[in-house]
């Protein structure tokens, strides 16, 4: 009888979690919530910086395409492919929503504003009006007396407004928000 009393007793003697031990519970338990909020804050920001990259490398793709579909077309003119294509004009623009598909070329390079892509209807064309994420600048050497011409489509994102100066993509890095896609185009005909 003596030790079911005993330990009746002292069952209700035993105390509870202490003040300091409940604030570091606390505590770690808050460290543990702010640090997966910032890890999911981060993974979220990654995502997104994941996601422009890959819609600037497609846009990029799409100017050598329209490049290449303007030489296709002189081709199926009956021409040489080239007759769009002039060497003294390099800093150029294209769009698919163009009904010719033509070349929009300017002696000077011109502003990163010429070169603004704005979203619209699920496609991007180039505006002059609004400032937009994407910019797409394509620069064109073409090379008359071989009827060669090397292309290069860079997309840069992310506010850079600092056009690779005459095709020169050693600039042109992830880190900078630029990349760039590269093609020589031939008479092959």
């Amino acid at each position: 009888m003596y030790s079911t009393l005993h330990k009746h007793f002292k069952k209700k003697t035993l105390r509870g979690f202490s003040l300091g031990e409940v604030l570091l519970a606390v505590f770690v338990l808050t460290v543990g919530v702010l640090s997966l909020t910032a890890l999911m804050a981060s993974s979220l920001r990654q995502s997104l910086e994941s996601q422009n990259a890959v819609i600037a490398v497609e846009l990029a793709q799409e100017g050598v395409e329209l490049v290449r579909n303007v030489r296709d077309n002189d081709f199926a003119a009956g021409n040489d492919g080239f007759t769009a294509f002039d060497p003294g004009r390099k800093h150029c623009r294209a769009d698919y929503n163009d009904p010719a598909v033509s070349l929009d070329c300017d002696a000077p390079q011109g502003t990163a504003s010429r070169y603004y892509l704005q979203y619209s209807g699920g496609l991007y064309a180039h505006t002059s009006t609004a400032v937009s994420r994407f910019y797409r600048y394509i620069f064109i050497d073409y090379n008359n007396g071989q009827k060669t011409a090397l292309v290069r489509s860079f997309v840069y994102w992310g506010g850079t407004t600092a056009l690779p100066t005459n095709g020169n993509s050693s600039s042109c890095t992830a880190l900078n928000k630029c990349v760039f896609t590269e093609v020589t185009l031939t008479n092959w005909k």
